[in-house]
């Protein structure tokens, strides 16, 4: 009869809203974090780089064909997340996710997060400074998300990539709001320190990330050799 009875719990299902099982998992915890680290880091470059380069442009930016350069380097730096998240993972695979994406998070930090200090540079440098750094803040996308499938319990691994997008697209949202909250508290888009402070809390969540990723417990997909 004990018999019948564990096969039958065995047979249920799990509940719907159950997270412990994926809280529980130390590495895709540390992964999670790992994303929104990622998404956040990436807010400035992708989300507000028009807005960024209209200002570095100034007396520039009201000329047609200086108004399209803003507007390329913008799609641009969005569609450098394909490449970026496809290099970032074969890295890994080569290389070991913690060491790349821990790299990864760290040269974002520099370069993302002290971004807003381009402005002073002349304009040409400013454009192509964007394009090298939005690809660079972009490369822990793909990784952090085969790493998570890979370490993420075969029973919970719904419930694992859920947490995962969920937490990332509220990172998200979040980092686009202090970013713009805090352009307003420091002097608005017309002012240097303004940008300097806003991309400084990208350089911050990318900080974060590379705290995170140190703390994996093994380096998921390198390969051996």
């Amino acid at each position: 009869m004990p018999r019948t009875e564990d096969a039958a719990k065995a047979r249920e299902p799990p509940p719907l809203l159950e997270f412990r099982p994926v809280l529980a998992n130390q590495d895709a915890l540390v992964l999670i974090v790992g994303y929104a680290a990622a998404i956040w880091g990436s807010i400035g470059l992708r989300q507000w780089i028009v807005v960024f380069l209209t200002f570095c442009a100034a007396d520039q930016a009201g000329v047609p064909a200086q108004a399209w350069t803003i507007l390329v380097i913008g799609a641009l730096i969005s569609f450098l997340g394909v490449p970026a998240g496809l290099l970032g993972n074969e890295l890994s695979i080569r290389h070991g996710l913690r060491n790349i994406a821990t790299l990864i998070f760290l040269l974002s930090m520099l370069m993302g997060g002290l971004f807003g200090f381009a402005a002073a540079l002349p304009y040409t440098t400013v454009l192509w400074l964007s394009v090298v750094t939005g690809f660079v803040v972009q490369g822990n996308f793909s990784n952090l998300t085969s790493g998570v499938l890979a370490v993420a319990v075969p029973r919970h691994r719904g419930a694992t990539i859920g947490v995962y997008s969920c937490v990332g697209f509220a990172a998200g949202f979040l980092g686009t709001l202090l970013f713009g909250v805090t352009l307003d508290k420091f002097g608005g888009t017309s002012q240097l320190a303004a940008w300097i402070v806003s991309f400084g809390t990208c350089g911050l969540a990318c900080m974060a990330g590379a705290a995170a990723t140190i703390f994996l417990s093994r380096d998921v997909w390198q390969r051996r050799r």
